[in-house]
């Protein structure tokens, strides 16, 4: 049972306003980190080039889904991931070994000072790079789903209030959500239930010892994309910069 009162670890959050998207990358990590997006209507054709990076096991469980949509997530979530991978650690994708961690976060087998995180929404695919842990989360801002509902539920007060009186409450909920997703994948200690234990608005917000990892402190930087789209990358507080790049 989490200690509600063994409040530690802090959270910074903040918006990114128009960053610079490019597709010229030095697959360099240092001290920063590295976000790509993949617009899967856009690559779709290519889908093939990455099949080959699949180990046959991965291509087993490939084959297992019934969707053409999941298949093509999974296809892009180890396939264009190791493609990626490579390039930073100067090796041939086939040689990535993709394996599972706690609460099932991924890693690379063998490789230290190297984490990555995928998120999936609708037609994007986004993938951050850090020498430290990192979390992404990309949300679509359904306007068919309800979420009222789920305000009291899943948020702190000082979030719902916040989020009733948003000029866009819509939006404001899905940029929250995507903060609480984020650093729970960066941390990969905190689990659904933690949600509401998790202050995520702008400035700097304290959270239990057990989700935010111990004395780490972390930065959660947040951005709207193509309007539709809410995106939050999680990360230790004294890595500075960020950098942001696609794929066309």
């Amino acid at each position: 049972m989490m200690n509600s009162q063994l409040f530690i670890s802090k959270i910074r959050c903040s918006t990114v306003l128009l960053p610079n998207w490019t597709d010229k990358s030095d697959f360099i990590i240092d001290d920063h980190v590295d976000v790509w997006r993949l617009p899967i209507d856009k690559i779709k054709s290519k889908i093939k080039n990455f099949l080959k990076f699949l180990s046959p096991q991965e291509t087993q469980m490939m084959n297992k889904f019934k969707k053409e949509s999941e298949k093509v997530h999974y296809i892009l979530g180890k396939g264009f991931l190791k493609f990626l991978t490579s390039k930073y650690l100067d090796c041939a994708p086939m040689d990535i070994e993709i394996e599972l961690g706690m609460n099932d976060k991924p890693y690379i087998k063998d490789v230290n000072e190297f984490n990555f995180n995928i998120s999936y929404a609708q037609n994007w695919v986004i993938f951050g790079f850090c020498n430290e842990e990192v979390g992404v989360d990309i949300e679509y801002v359904d306007k068919k789903f309800d979420f009222f509902p789920l305000i009291h539920e899943w948020f702190t007060q000082p979030e719902a209030n916040f989020i009733e009186r948003a000029y866009s409450p819509r939006h404001e909920f899905f940029k929250l959500w995507t903060r609480k997703e984020s650093l729970l994948k960066a941390t990969s200690l905190g689990k659904v239930k933690d949600l509401q234990m998790i202050n995520c608005l702008d400035g700097i917000q304290f959270i239990p010892y057990e989700v935010g990892r111990g004395f780490t402190d972390w930065k959660i930087k947040s951005l709207l994309m193509d309007e539709l789209y809410l995106l939050s990358i999680s990360f230790p507080v004294h890595l500075r910069k960020m950098r942001f790049f696609e794929i066309h």
